[in-house]
């Protein structure tokens, strides 16, 4: 950890007392107000009734639509990675992987730790098993189904909460709270774009609501996303055609394409209660969305070369996946992710002064995801290959059933005791919706064959071998051989289909006291007994002391558990091996390829066991200074110990793996991954937020600012089995969990409000990070890539409000106001020079976006 950095920064807050989260006062039911103070009401990590973000016993951030608005994101997800030093969820947008599904991640672990609520309820898992460089495949939230107009507000518990709130919340607890209007309703349009080209975006809001019965509302909200792809590629470097060929003169060599992906989105939410009595209410939401999103792969040529290095393969062979007569300039795949997801939440809430609140819910959720590849094709079926194909789906259900309970009490001796507690049911399935089309993970007649062969005369290619005049197909013996499959078009086979359930009962109580009117303490228990991995225990102590009202200090010490995600139990992929590399030197063996379900009795063979949960233990200890009513400084500091941490293999390959896989029937495989309890890790951290607030005659100046420090090291290893010379877990793995992400981020807000104006300008600084690859650090790999660490990169967004009395407000949001990129890949990364830009870039590579908008309210 860098504690010089730290410590300036402390000196800073503590000197100008300012903070980083500009929020409204938010009263006990939510409602906004004009109070000019800096506190807000919190329902998040307490069970009293009127807590504040600064008398919380643990660190809670609350984020109005105002912020969301301001930053310009048209997503929940790219929202809290502009708002909180905290959030850490990479914008960098990889080929394909993780497209359709945007999470949230907090204190430098991976999203699969933070848990997500909407109302206090859990959120359903998407189906996909997604990753995000750095992080490994995880099933995670899709926050970004949620409809940016229908949020009240966002709250952010920055602390472990298991024993609150359940699996999942080891980093922390994302709350997202939706609108309670029961009158008005507003209608907004944005369109943006990239200066540097691409990435046209359109949005359009609804929000109406009316009220129901005597007290009750129905509110509804509606979110149209859609945006071009970004297209950040650059000239390929490689022999696009074979020597001699006039096409290498001619042709683009800009033809192929990365960067940002396209969206076509369409979110829906309906909110509504209902005062049944003086003190019973009904309550419910139901929420859809229709997601897709759509990114190019890697490209392929007709010749087998990948570098304009004659030395490295020879262009005058023909590329293995080429189907000239289909493709006589080669092609550009592309593959689309699509996600349908719905979610539904009733229950009714009892309130009594005499006997306590209860709360009871029913939830379901369900997300199915499919993918889809076009402009590609399977060579073995040669012309007659289809050139699109569906691969299959993924589908995921969880129904939950929750009673909790709080009653304030009185005992001796204490004040404002509240007791706390509730039972749980919860079911969750995950498991193959569809297959994919035969063709694309079939062998067609052409599969297995030398492909010199097929231009020898009599062979099916035989009129394009003048393509290639310096080839001697009739003695070439090291051609290649016609793969089985396409490198994009295997989908899910009949071999991999499969499903898995899961059951979960749980309990928890808990108690909330005050001691001598200034120490604030709190006791959580839970139970949960799962049905495939048992019985768990958590417990959660919290504490505050109020020194005097402008001095406190608050700490926590919490136990957690995440059981491994269903789909990381239950996902079996076969496909088969793709070449494409950086340098024309394929550190791959060509064969089929299988990713294993950890318990399957044939994985074993590569050293593959059960997976065990992972569990956390996390201290935190922090302070809270309220020097004016206008003003605070906070600084919380934690360890979080996190013990089995769930990740990928690398690929396992070499003449071991081949004779195991032989052993077990499995002939023509090469190459094994499963997912493992790979090693211990710790991160620690410091967190500052501090804001100071100006009120002029008329007008107002908010200056914001936050931080976050973490340092996270791998701790130990578990003991894993090499099978021979091929790691299970490569040492660029490990590092890649302590510096794959930026260990610094710095925001600075500043806010000014003059009448119907308002200025928003903000910067964001993101610390160092690397890209890891090999076992040696800054040796490179075989097939060229080699570590890189990436420069600090700081990024300015400016926006500007006009409000008309008649309830139209304009607005114009710049992002990244001075066009900055992040350092561009070393050769030895990219992809023969089309690839420019890594994937684990935080703010993105994608340059300055302009955007307007417009926002009429009835």
């Amino acid at each position: 950890m860098r504690r010089v950095s730290a410590a300036a920064f402390v000196t800073l807050l503590s000197a100008h007392s300012i903070s980083t989260l500009h929020a409204q006062e938010v009263d006990a039911n939510g409602a906004g107000t004009d109070a000019g103070v800096i506190d807000s009401v919190v329902v998040l990590g307490t069970a009293r009734e009127n807590t504040t973000a600064l008398t919380s016993t643990a660190p809670v951030d609350v984020i109005t639509p105002e912020q969301l608005r301001e930053t310009g994101a048209v997503t929940v997800n790219q929202a809290l990675s502009k708002l909180h030093p905290s959030f850490n969820f990479p914008q960098g947008q990889n080929a394909v992987k993780g497209q359709g599904v945007r999470s949230a991640s907090l204190r430098g672990v991976g999203p699969a730790y933070t848990l997500v609520l909407v109302n206090g309820k859990r959120r359903h898992l998407s189906a996909q098993l997604s990753g995000t460089d750095p992080w490994p495949a995880a099933q995670v939230v899709d926050i970004n189904t949620i409809p940016v107009n229908a949020i009240e507000r966002v709250e952010v518990l920055r602390d472990g909460a298991a024993a609150q709130y359940g699996s999942d919340a080891i980093a922390g607890v994302i709350n997202i709270v939706l609108r309670k209007d029961s009158s008005g309703g507003e209608l907004s349009g944005r369109y943006g774009g990239y200066s540097d080209g691409g990435g046209d975006t359109y949005q359009l809001l609804g929000n109406a609501a009316t009220s129901l019965g005597e007290d009750g509302f129905v509110n509804v909200s509606i979110d149209r996303l859609k945006n071009d792809n970004v297209d950040r590629s650059e000239a390929d470097w490689r022999q696009l055609f074979p020597t001699g060929d006039s096409r290498n003169q001619t042709y683009d060599k800009k033809y192929g394409q990365w960067g940002q992906s396209d969206r076509d989105n369409w979110t829906a939410l309906v909110n509504a209660e209902l005062g049944l009595s003086d003190n019973v209410r009904a309550y419910g939401w139901a929420n859809y969305s229709d997601k897709s999103a759509m990114n190019y792969v890697n490209p392929e040529r007709i010749v087998k070369a990948n570098t304009s290095s004659p030395t490295a393969t020879n262009p005058n062979r023909v590329s293995e996946n080429a189907v000239i007569p289909i493709y006589p300039n080669g092609y550009q795949p592309n593959m689309t992710y699509k996600a349908e997801d719905i979610a539904a939440v009733a229950g009714v809430r009892f309130d009594s002064d005499t006997l306590g609140n209860l709360d009871v819910g029913v939830s379901f959720g369900q997300n199915e995801t499919g993918r889809y590849t076009d402009n590609t094709i399977n060579p073995s079926y040669g012309v007659n290959s289809p050139t699109s194909f569906y691969l299959g789906s993924w589908k995921s259900r969880t129904t939950s059933v929750t009673a909790d309970y709080t009653k304030d009490l009185e005992l001796p001796g204490l004040q404002s005791t509240v007791l706390s507690s509730g039972v749980l049911y919860r079911h969750e399935y995950w498991g193959t919706a569809d297959l994919g089309d035969a063709a694309g993970y079939t062998s067609g007649p052409l599969a297995g064959q030398s492909v010199a062969s097929l231009y020898l005369p009599g062979g099916i290619y035989a009129q394009y071998a003048s393509l290639f005049p310096n080839a001697n197909f009739a003695t070439d013996t090291a051609s290649g051989v016609i793969a089985a499959t396409g490198s994009s078009t295997s989908g899910i086979q009949p071999i991999d289909a499969g499903s898995v359930t899961r059951n979960v009962y749980g309990g928890y109580a808990g108690l909330d006291f005050t001691v001598f009117d200034k120490l604030d303490l709190g006791l959580t228990a839970r139970f949960e007994d799962y049905s495939d991995f048992g019985n768990t225990t958590n417990y959660r102590l919290t504490g505050r002391y109020e020194f005097i009202p402008e001095v406190a200090l608050r700490g926590t010490v919490s136990t957690g558990f995440h059981a491994p995600s269903l789909a990381q139990l239950g996902q079996q992929s076969t496909g088969y091996t793709s070449t494409f590399t950086n340098n024309g030197s394929s550190i791959l063996t060509p064969g089929r390829t299988r990713l294993f379900r950890s318990n399957d009795p044939q994985a074993a063979a590569f050293g593959a066991k059960a997976l065990d949960p992972e569990e956390s233990t996390t201290f935190s200890l922090g302070v809270v200074l309220r020097p004016t009513s206008s003003s605070s400084v906070t600084i919380d500091a934690y360890q979080l110990d996190v013990d089995d941490v769930i990740t990928i293999t690398d690929t396992i390959q070499g003449p071991n793996v081949t004779a195991a896989f032989n052993a077990i029937g499995l002939a023509g495989y090469t190459q094994a991954t499963y997912y493992v309890n790979a090693w211990d890790s710790r991160t620690r951290g410091i967190d500052l937020v501090g804001r100071q607030q100006f009120n002029f005659s008329a007008s107002t100046l908010d200056i914001t600012a936050a931080a976050s420090f973490l340092d996270t090291e791998v701790t130990k290893l578990n003991p894993l089995t090499n099978i021979g010379t091929s790691a299970v877990i490569g040492a660029s793995r490990i590092r890649d969990a302590e510096t794959g992400i930026p260990e610094n981020k710095y925001i600075l807000n500043g806010r000014y409000s003059l009448g119907a104006w308002s200025v928003d300008l903000t910067g964001t600084y993101y610390d160092s990070y690397t890209y890891n690859v090999g076992t040696v650090p800054g040796v490179a790999t075989a097939n060229g890539n080699i570590d890189q660490e990436f420069s600090p990169e700081t990024y300015i967004d400016l926006g500007f409000d006009y409000e008309f009395s008649a309830g139209l407000r304009l607005n114009l949001l710049v992002q990244n106001v001075f066009n900055k990129y992040p350092d561009k890949y070393v050769n030895g990364n990219r992809s023969s020079g089309i690839n420019p830009y890594s994937f684990i870039a935080p703010n993105g590579a994608s340059g300055r976006f302009i955007q307007g908008g417009v926002t009429f309210t009835f």
